[in-house]
């Protein structure tokens, strides 16, 4: 029962007074970095898929919540970044806001699998490293969108995918 579909909304505190903070209306999360040793698990083209969505999607406003090593990173993002005093969230924190996130698209990074974990809806991208099986991170919720080749999958793909996702959320 617990292994198969993990839970992890234990891990949540309440983050109302940061989501109040940042956002008057429903968000999307993004995790667009990765650990400094594994590059080939990051997507290149978040800053063009981010521009798609705020032009079709002008309700959703949209963030990213970076690492403790990856909040300069995120000033190149077209996103709110999302810290606590100038500081990374910790990770009941991180947790909490990807409770209240109304959508997750994100690397194959320990944040997709929390977003898994808590049941939210979204989607994790994959290269050749790995497969979604292998790491079961696909639920009924969150899907995998895979390519040999992330250099080569662009934003328009992507969005493609999640299009009926987004405009649900609307």
């Amino acid at each position: 029962q617990h292994t198969l579909k993990p839970d992890f909304s234990w891990g949540c505190v309440n983050v109302d007074r940061v989501v109040n903070k940042y956002f008057n209306k429903k968000f999307i999360l993004i995790f667009p970095f990765c650990s400094p040793q594994l590059l080939h698990k990051k997507w290149p083209n978040f800053n063009s898929l981010i521009k798609i969505i705020k032009f079709k999607h002008e309700n959703l406003e949209i963030a990213v919540a970076p690492g403790p090593n990856e909040i300069d990173e995120a000033k190149t993002i077209d996103a709110i970044a999302i810290t606590e005093n100038n500081k990374a969230l910790n990770i009941m924190q991180l947790a909490g806001l990807i409770s209240k996130a109304s959508y997750v698209i994100a690397n194959d990074t320990g944040p997709a699998h929390m977003t898994a974990h808590l049941g939210k809806k979204g989607i994790v991208l994959f290269g050749h490293h790995t497969t979604p099986e292998k790491v079961s991170i696909e639920t009924e919720e969150f899907k995998a969108m895979t390519t040999n080749d992330l250099k080569n999958l662009s934003a328009e793909d992507v969005y493609s995918k999640i299009e009926s996702d987004l405009k649900l959320i609307n």
